[in-house]
């Protein structure tokens, strides 16, 4: 594939020659302008036809017909786009589930960080796991305010968020960045800390992160040994293994794709996972080293456009020695063994169908020994459809690679080429005559470069596995590949790693000082019944004493009047 800038108006595209349709079409034009140029000289004056019109019906319906086959052109060619991207994209997502699954096994429990399922008390402390915030600084006078601003490092951006009451963390575009940075020949991301503090106070009482692991958590005494790296320790070897195996599947599916002849090269190399991005393979072959280039193509540029132009770089030779130059690496490299099988394997399905099953069996059988934990069985099957799914787009990119365009049409569109070569100056003879014959001359050359250039575009998107150097990048696409399956090796979020004990302490402390106050609140409420409960005796002997009273006077009454009645009788 040829990556390109458009620059202004798309000037710039006209320097490139090789991959181009248009210089391969204007041979066709020239010719085409020499014939145009000899109706002029030999024809008789008067008109041959009546009018040109006839002829231009014909070069309208030959217009349809080449256009009508670009355009199928260029719908095969982004569907060999989408259909191994998303072949990548279903095996990646099997493997990285059987990575994911993994992990969760119990050789893990004691590196893995702590769950929120343990620490559920930790919710009721208002903590937060925001990674960057903007903190308020506390007012100050005018001079403090000052004289701690000419303090700060001399940046106006932090000086004046400084004054205004907040202060943000102080990190470049650069330091924000996900991808390397190159300033100044100095690479940014690389010359940084290691290992940087997160931009809030460490240990903040009001944010749940503790210190960053790098090292994504690899315990250095489970894997100590070996170092594929200063910062990395090497990974299990499930996940060695599985990258591996993911690996190599996707690495023959982009041979077989590209090269489906038997006992043509197709070789594997080894993917070195150290190596910088800017050594990854070029997507443009033109971008090769000069080593590779000598392997299939010639020293000189124009003796390499001018078989290009020809098509004698697209023999079976050509194309091994092509291939030969840019073989598709894998994670671990290819043992002999692995070789042996895939080349008793016959035919190009069978060879991916072999890599298929070695990445299926070695997923099940890890599972069924207990290698990735306690995750459902049903959640673990979706490995094998994901898996399954990328296979059928594999099928996909190899139905546009297998099946050419149709040859009665694309026979129909190479008899019709040639014969607008002929009838275009024939027309524009017609519409110019000898007097505006240079014209003439020119608008020959753009129409049949137009009409051909259209044939060349057709012919070059119909296979893009294969027309080099417009073919998809597929070495490109497998080292991202590649790279994508390494970091399943990082372990896991370096941010997820903190010590709940220390905020179970202050859980503790809140928890203790919440039961005194209920405490207190119990037995005031305990004193509270207890005096209301003496009140309410208190009332109850008073009543009882006053009906006492009012029983005995009652009662003493009555004696007064049984005595008193003898006395009045008698008077």
């Amino acid at each position: 594939m040829i990556d390109y800038y458009g620059g202004a108006f798309g000037i710039n595209l006209l320097a490139y020659a090789h991959g181009s349709a248009v210089y391969r079409a204007c041979f066709p034009g020239i010719i085409s302008v020499c014939l145009f140029l000899g109706y002029n000289a030999y024809s008789p004056d008067t008109d041959s036809l009546g009018h040109p019109y006839a002829v231009g019906v014909l070069v309208s319906s030959i217009s349809f017909l080449i256009i009508f086959r670009a355009n199928h052109g260029y719908q095969r060619y982004w569907e060999a786009c989408g259909a191994i991207h998303q072949m990548m994209s279903k095996y990646l997502d099997a493997s990285v589930h059987a990575g994911v699954y993994h992990m969760q096994c119990k050789h893990y429990d004691s590196i893995k960080p702590p769950n929120y399922f343990d620490n559920h008390e930790l919710n009721g402390l208002g903590l937060t796991r925001d990674r960057e915030v903007k903190e308020k600084s506390i007012p100050l006078s005018q001079s403090t305010a000052l004289s701690s601003v000419s303090s700060l490092p001399t940046n106006s951006t932090t000086k004046a968020s400084a004054i205004a009451g907040e202060i943000s963390p102080i990190r470049s575009a650069t330091e924000r960045s996900i991808n390397h940075v190159v300033k100044n020949n100095i690479n940014t991301a690389r010359d940084a800390p290691k290992l940087q503090t997160n931009t809030l106070t460490n240990q903040s009482s009001e944010h749940l992160l503790g210190k960053p692991r790098l090292d994504g958590g690899w315990d250095s005494q489970m894997f100590a040994h070996h170092k594929i790296s200063d910062e990395y320790a090497t990974p299990s070897l499930y996940l060695q293994e599985l990258c591996h195996l993911s690996s190599l599947l996707v690495a023959v599916a982009f041979s077989t794709l590209r090269n489906d002849i038997e006992f043509r090269e197709s070789p594997l190399g080894t993917y070195n996972p150290n190596s910088d991005p800017v050594d990854w393979p070029p997507v443009n072959p033109n971008d090769l080293s000069k080593e590779d280039r000598r392997k299939f193509s010639p020293r000189f540029s124009v003796l390499k456009n001018i078989r290009h132009w020809f098509g004698f770089d697209r023999t079976l030779s050509n194309r091994a020695k092509y291939y030969a130059a840019r073989p598709m690496q894998v994670l671990g490299g290819v043992s002999d063994a692995e070789l042996h099988m895939l080349r008793r394997a016959k035919g190009s399905s069978a060879k991916v169908t072999l890599a298929w099953a070695w990445l299926s069996e070695y997923m099940i059988r890890e599972h069924l020994a207990g290698s990735m934990g306690n995750v459902g069985p049903p959640i673990v099957s979706r490995c094998i459809q994901f898996l399954s799914d990328g296979s059928i787009f594999y099928n996909h990119a190899r139905k546009i690679m297998f099946i050419p365009f149709p040859f009665p049409h694309a026979q129909l569109s190479a008899v019709f080429i040639t014969t607008i070569v002929a009838t275009v100056p024939f027309m524009m003879e017609q519409y110019a005559g000898t007097v505006h014959k240079w014209i003439g001359a020119v608008l020959t050359f753009l129409t049949v470069v137009c009409l051909v250039g259209l044939h060349e575009v057709a012919r070059e998107l119909e296979n893009p596995f294969r027309n080099m150097p417009n073919d998809l990048p597929l070495c490109t696409l497998l080292a991202m590949y590649n790279e994508a399956l390494i970091t399943m090796y990082f372990g896991f979020h370096p941010d997820a790693f903190y010590d709940p004990s220390e905020f179970r302490k202050r859980t503790r402390f809140e928890d203790t000082r919440h039961d005194k106050e209920n405490v207190l609140k119990e037995q005031a409420s305990a004193c509270g019944m207890l005096a209301s409960q003496q009140a309410s005796l208190s009332n109850v002997k008073c009543n009882n004493s006053t009906n006492e009273i009012e029983t005995s006077y009652r009662n003493r009454n009555e004696d007064m009047a049984k005595t008193l009645s003898p006395l009045s009788v008698e008077k």
